[in-house]
């Protein structure tokens, strides 16, 4: 491959622009809203994703450009996961990379990355997701949507966000409005979140975990809010919707099976130039 095609290559890889809108939103979570961050922790999280991103590449004989998605598995460390010691992340952040080498099924990971390091550090019982961290503002949810449509568009996932988002809000309006009777401004409420609208632009729509075809994905989706709605209805779970992905990410490679597509790539192939 010559020196042209590798730049052509790189310029299409949408993982850059993850990486600096992933950043711009840890930059403002720091700055503006005023987050308590320890840097001794969100350090464990790079360190930790990229040194064993690197082991692995090596040991696989795999390019070192895969970095790039552990810098953004990283990031989602440090956006959507709290912990009390410095361990608990640096155990969050090899087990996030290592899920991608280990837990495999016909070369396509079962699990989203993050997500399963983030499963894993709660069990511990040391690490928490905080929901209110990013408050209710307009600024920080209009630059997540500002941020999310770009990616999506790149990556060509955005049915799973809008099935997600769609399924969810209809289950939570039939249930708060029709049946206990409360108000329109609680529903809008719960979906005023960073959080959660980093779960749904940001996490679920992972090309290298979700299902291939769309009809897939919809039914992925679709599956997800439901369980996300049970869970947090009935069980009063906060943490419903990333219980909800690891469990559905079970059913991903059944999907796949039913419903057949291409593999996503995270740089496709380029014409001869």
């Amino acid at each position: 491959m010559n020196l042209v095609s590798t730049i052509t290559q790189e310029r299409n890889d949408p993982r850059y622009l993850q990486i600096f809108l992933l950043g711009s939103f840890l930059a403002y979570g720091l700055l503006f809203l005023q987050w308590s961050a320890r840097l001794d922790v969100f350090a464990a999280a790079f360190v930790s994703s990229l040194v064993t991103q690197i082991i692995w590449a090596k040991w696989k004989g795999q390019p070192l450009s895969s970095i790039k998605s552990a810098l953004i598995s990283a990031l989602g460390l440090c956006l959507l996961l709290r912990v009390d010691s410095v361990w608990v992340m640096a155990l969050a952040g090899v087990a996030t990379i290592s899920s991608k080498f280990l837990i495999r099924h016909k070369g396509k990971h079962v699990f989203n990355p993050t997500n399963f390091g983030i499963i894993l550090a709660i069990l511990t019982g040391h690490a928490w997701i905080s929901p209110g961290q990013w408050g209710h503002g307009e600024t920080g949810m209009l630059l997540i949507l500002l941020g999310a449509t770009g990616i999506l568009l790149r990556v060509k996932r955005w049915d799973l966000s809008l099935t997600f988002l769609t399924v969810l809000f209809g289950l939570e309006s039939l249930r708060l409005i029709a049946y206990l009777g409360w108000d329109w401004p609680v529903v809008f409420h719960r979906f005023n979140s960073g959080t959660i609208l980093l779960f749904a632009f940001f996490m679920i729509t992972d090309p290298k975990t979700t299902p291939n075809s769309r009809k897939g994905r919809i039914l992925w989706a679709s599956m997800i809010a439901l369980l996300s709605f049970f869970l947090g209805q009935f069980f009063y779970l906060y943490q419903a919707p990333l219980i909800a992905l690891f469990i559905i990410s079970f059913t991903t490679p059944l999907i796949d099976q039913v419903f057949k597509a291409e593999r996503f790539k995270w740089i496709p192939k380029t014409q001869n130039i």
